[in-house]
């Protein structure tokens, strides 16, 4: 999906998800439904999402500065990260409302839960389809030795998707809830589904917390050593050592790495080693990497992933 078409697709999910959060908002209130605000401050959480992460897309296809050489390339993990702390902290909300609930219980008007979650589930299908529809996943193939291919997902785009999906299944909750509470007058099931709603979204919201958090840190992710091996794999490279990798957003991977020769060779013989490992890194899924050609007199320094 190109990223203007994505843009557009955000933008459209972004004003239907607005009208859903003012409705659930005030039947929630209006009802006295825990599980209806719930849902509602879910959604709203998910609106807020979108946004940053319509900003990332923005911000994302900039091209570099002088100031900003790298451009905006981690826009969409900061967006990530912002957007699963967000739903984090505000679940923790909703957990200990529906808590207190549970001692201080009220009265819930059934048939304004149901309306409202109706109007809800159907905006969230609609959310869902619409995303889906566009392709949300992306394929960047790349032909190795083996013509493996290698697959890479906008973690925004994708997060979206599993927000809109999780949505459309948590407001059919509240909907069989409302139903339970108009026919058998079980109020206690509103609390108790705002509390499995907390507690489902903190789960799964947590490992994109974790994820993005570690990419916004350069953490690395991927097969150091495979990484390694592939470099020493040229018959002319007695070492390697500094050898860093991090995935700065969900398409690229970037590395250096300093690598000591056997030999004193002029530098065209060099350029053409360091064409070969850039060429078999690529294949491995490597899109940037940076290499510095050392002599036989480093070769004592070894190691991965440490600064001296």
């Amino acid at each position: 999906m190109q990223e203007h078409e994505k843009q557009k697709i955000l933008k459209q999910v972004i004003f239907l998800n607005l009208l859903l959060v003012a409705a659930e908002i005030s039947a929630g209130v209006y009802s006295g439904s825990m599980a209806l605000l719930a849902d509602a401050l879910h959604n709203l959480g998910d609106v807020l999402a979108l946004i940053i992460s319509l900003i990332a897309l923005i911000y994302g296809a900039k091209k570099a500065t002088d100031s900003m050489t790298f451009g905006y390339i981690k826009a969409e993990m900061m967006a990530a990260f912002l957007n699963a702390l967000f739903l984090v902290v505000t679940m923790l909300f909703i957990l200990a409302e529906s808590l207190h609930r549970l001692f201080v219980p009220n009265e819930i008007n059934a048939p304004i839960v149901i309306a409202a979650s109706l109007i809800a589930l159907l905006i969230n299908a609609l959310s869902t389809w619409l995303l889906s529809q566009k392709n949300i996943e992306h394929h960047h193939h790349e032909h190795d030795e083996h013509h493996q291919h290698h697959h890479h997902e906008d973690m925004n785009i994708k997060a979206a998707y599993l927000h809109m999906l999780s949505d459309a299944a948590l407001s059919l909750s509240v909907v069989v809830g409302g139903v339970v509470i108009y026919l058998f007058g079980i109020v206690v099931i509103d609390t108790l589904l705002s509390l499995l709603f907390s507690i489902y979204i903190i789960k799964e919201t947590l490992p994109l917390l974790r994820k993005s958090f570690f990419a916004l840190m350069d953490a690395n992710e991927d097969d150091i050593k495979e990484i390694e091996q592939l470099i020493l794999a040229s018959s002319e490279v007695a070492s390697v050592h500094d050898l860093h990798l991090y995935r700065p957003n969900s398409r690229e991977c970037y590395g250096s790495a300093h690598i000591v020769l056997r030999e004193d060779l002029c530098l065209s013989q060099i350029e053409t080693i360091l064409e070969t490992i850039r060429e078999r890194l690529s294949n491995a899924g490597i899109t940037h990497f940076v290499l510095q050609p050392e002599s036989i007199k480093y070769n004592l320094k070894t190691g991965c992933c440490f600064m001296h």
